[in-house]
């Protein structure tokens, strides 16, 4: 995705958390992303700031709302062989990685704590959100299994071309409980 100092993505959210094909809790909420800058790496090689705030209110039937607020910061490298993020300036292993060239069906180890597998299934999918519609996505999809609550995550993102990502679903199912959140690209500023 386009990453320049300035760059800002907002998401519109909303999910649902179900036990038994029930519908338990309502999510909304906000994602707000943008590139503050570069940095230089541990290693000397530079990589773009990305902080990420999240804002999202869970509404549990019978229940006050939980409201939950976190920021984070996470470190992007592209170099001509794939993209790579870092948690921190000082981590000698990418946190996860996406290989290029990028291709339909290609498949690889996206992370490797929790392992998690990466496969591209689109080059062409056609995603409508609030900010418009979009055409030749590239839809990349990681799965892996969540440590505390044993169950499948499954977290599906859409691409856009010089926009970013525009959607992206996670769906994480453990027993009888399925928990689905869903990003939908609101607005978006690229410099």
């Amino acid at each position: 995705y386009p990453l320049a100092g300035g760059n800002t993505w907002t998401y519109d959210c909303s999910g649902t958390i179900s036990l038994s094909g029930v519908q338990m809790a309502t999510i909304s909420g906000k994602t707000e992303v943008e590139i503050t800058g570069t940095e230089t790496h541990s290693e000397g090689f530079d990589v773009f700031v990305q902080e990420n705030t999240v804002t999202d209110t869970a509404y549990i039937s019978g229940q006050n709302p939980c409201i939950t607020d976190s920021t984070f910061t996470e470190y992007i490298r592209i170099t001509d062989n794939g993209l790579y993020g870092y948690h921190h300036l000082t981590d000698t292993d990418s946190s996860f990685t996406v290989p290029f060239p990028l291709q339909n069906g290609a498949t690889w180890t996206f992370a490797e704590e929790p392992p998690t597998t990466g496969e591209i299934l689109s080059m062409s999918a056609n995603v409508t959100v609030t900010a418009g519609s979009f055409d030749n996505c590239m839809e990349m999809q990681t799965v892996w299994t969540d440590a505390s609550s044993g169950g499948i995550v499954s977290n599906t993102a859409d691409f856009a071309r010089n926009v970013g990502q525009v959607k992206n679903v996670l769906t994480i199912t453990a027993g009888a409980m399925t928990t689905t959140y869903i990003n939908d690209l609101e607005t978006y500023s690229l410099n």
